[in-house]
């Protein structure tokens, strides 16, 4: 978890105003779905949010932190269960330069929203921070997928890529080690 020092410097720099409990409260509002998790305190949950604001901003400008959330609509978790990887974001912030606007379909999850989805292996590195699906303009053709994996394993920490299972549509899914 971040220091004390380290989240008023955070909270500085993502223009989150001074950090005191009100503007913690102000984050929770705005980003966690249920209302107990909206305490105004600075927990393990919130820590996992305001990290995952620094590093979306600061490694992958073309993206919010929005995309990243699980789908599982506050179900089971805040939305932001792990930090998100920045070896994942510089990875999909290439992506994005090379290719156009990007969308992440699917960002993290937590344990219990990934195991209710088809094709999900237990483990999955989208519960780790570590992986998203994508798609685009340029996700429309098998071709073009094709074109994105080739891509994704010429960048640093990649770890696997795919796309053509029958839930993953025009999708690509990548992750990193």
């Amino acid at each position: 978890m971040l220091s004390k020092k380290e989240r008023k410097t955070y909270f500085e720099y993502l223009g989150l105003g001074e950090y005191t409990e009100e503007n913690i409260l102000n984050v929770q509002k705005k980003y966690f779905t249920r209302k107990e998790d909206q305490d105004g305190k600075y927990g393990p949950d919130t820590d996992k949010l305001v990290v995952n604001l620094f590093r979306v901003k600061r490694h992958a400008p073309h993206f919010s932190v929005e995309e990243f959330k699980c789908h599982c609509g506050g179900k089971y978790c805040t939305g932001y269960p792990e930090y998100l990887s920045v070896k994942l974001l510089k990875n999909l912030e290439s992506v994005r330069v090379k290719f156009g606007v990007t969308q992440v379909t699917s960002g993290m999850r937590c344990k219990t929203w990934n195991a209710k989805q088809t094709g999900s292996v237990s483990g999955s590195r989208h519960t780790k921070g570590k992986a998203a699906d994508i798609a685009g303009a340029f996700t429309r053709s098998n071709g073009q997928r094709d074109k994105v994996k080739s891509f994704w394993y010429t960048l640093s920490g990649s770890n696997y890529c795919y796309h053509g299972t029958a839930n993953m549509g025009t999708a690509v899914h990548c992750d990193v080690k």
